[in-house]
């Protein structure tokens, strides 16, 4: 049983469609991240979910109730969804304790109820009287989520609610409220453009791309399977080449290399990883010079020109970094996904 059903939503601003025809399922009890881009409709789909906007068409069904379609419209209010915005919105009037148990019965707001709640996002109780300016960007996450959850909804949605946060801090935060999501049981929906954060924390990941799923499942059956180029650029940071397949290798700039799942002789457009590139040394592989480095601690990152003009990028240890300009060699490990020319959109 899915906790929330969508099913061919759609909705446009003026002539300007943004959802067109959405179908999701949600898991009851697990993550799903909705992965994509600035401006491909995530936000807007929460949104309906949530109550706050109107579909042009299509339902959507928290278990077993439609809350919204041509004949329904329930209240968000009383839809049994919570919802953590972006900037966790929290009242900047109220402590700790008076925004988490805003919203609940008067007799509610003291007592079982709260200290329970600061359990479960790990606050310590001597937080309740502090205000939100008085705690770290992720303490006051961790307090819009439990907001979210203490009227006890089916559904949590969570629309890019570690955005604001420094990278440190969102990797810890994410942490943070995932494990909360998972030890109060709850279904979450969370909306992100950070391809990471879609892999890490959720357990099905579904992929959006100009209003529209392209394609839905686990993280890994996302990262390792993507069903184009796309998308294999875009989860992953992949760079594209063309090649021409023959067999069950495609010919490229950086040589014959094996295809992961051959399809049929002709021309393609190949997705290279960055972990599968190797810098080496000039007599190893096929020529390059370095555009860029960017250092990252442990690793670094090299954008890399090959003789076409073409460039790609390459990830790896940070011992011996090339300097731009060097001339180096290029050599690519694994095996390669790559797309029929004409499927590449």
């Amino acid at each position: 049983m899915s906790a929330v059903t969508v099913r061919a939503l759609v909705k446009s601003y003026g002539d300007q469609p943004v959802l067109r025809g959405l179908d999701l399922d949600v898991p009851e009890g697990s993550i799903t991240a909705v992965l994509g881009s600035s401006g491909c409709g995530k936000s807007t789909l929460l949104r309906i979910i949530a109550g706050f906007v109107r579909p042009g068409a299509g339902t959507v069904t928290v278990g077993d109730r439609e809350v919204e379609g041509p004949r329904s419209h329930v209240a968000p209010q009383r839809r049994g969804v919570g919802y953590v915005p972006q900037e966790g919105a929290l009242f900047p009037h109220l402590t700790v304790a008076r925004n988490i148990t805003f919203g609940l019965p008067r007799a509610e707001r003291r007592g079982p109820t709260l200290d329970r709640l600061l359990e479960l996002i790990e606050l310590p109780r001597d937080l309740a009287d502090r205000y939100p300016h008085e705690l770290s960007g992720g303490q006051q996450q961790r307090v819009a989520l439990a907001r979210a959850l203490a009227p006890g909804p089916s559904v949590v949605l969570l629309d890019e609610p570690f955005s604001s946060l420094d990278a440190g801090l969102r990797v810890s935060a994410g942490r943070t409220v995932a494990r909360v999501l998972r030890h109060a049981g709850a279904t979450a929906l969370l909306v992100t453009h950070d391809q990471g954060e879609a892999l890490s924390l959720a357990d099905r990941v579904a992929v959006m791309r100009e209003g529209r799923f392209v394609q839905v499942g686990s993280p890994d059956q996302v990262y390792d399977a993507p069903v184009d180029a796309v998308v294999a650029r875009f989860v992953g940071g992949g760079s594209s080449l063309e090649g021409m397949v023959r067999g069950v290798q495609v010919e490229t700039e950086l040589g014959a290399l094996e295809l992961a799942h051959p399809f049929p002789d002709g021309p393609a457009v190949v997705v290279v990883r960055p972990e599968q590139l190797e810098v080496h040394d000039l007599d190893e592989g096929v020529a390059a010079t370095v555009i860029e480095v960017d250092y990252y601690g442990a690793q670094v990152v090299v954008l890399l020109e090959l003789p076409s003009g073409a460039q790609v990028t390459a990830r790896g240890p940070a011992a011996r970094p090339p300097r731009p300009n060097d001339k180096v060699g290029v050599v690519v490990v694994g095996t390669v996904r790559a797309y029929p020319d004409g499927d590449v959109r």
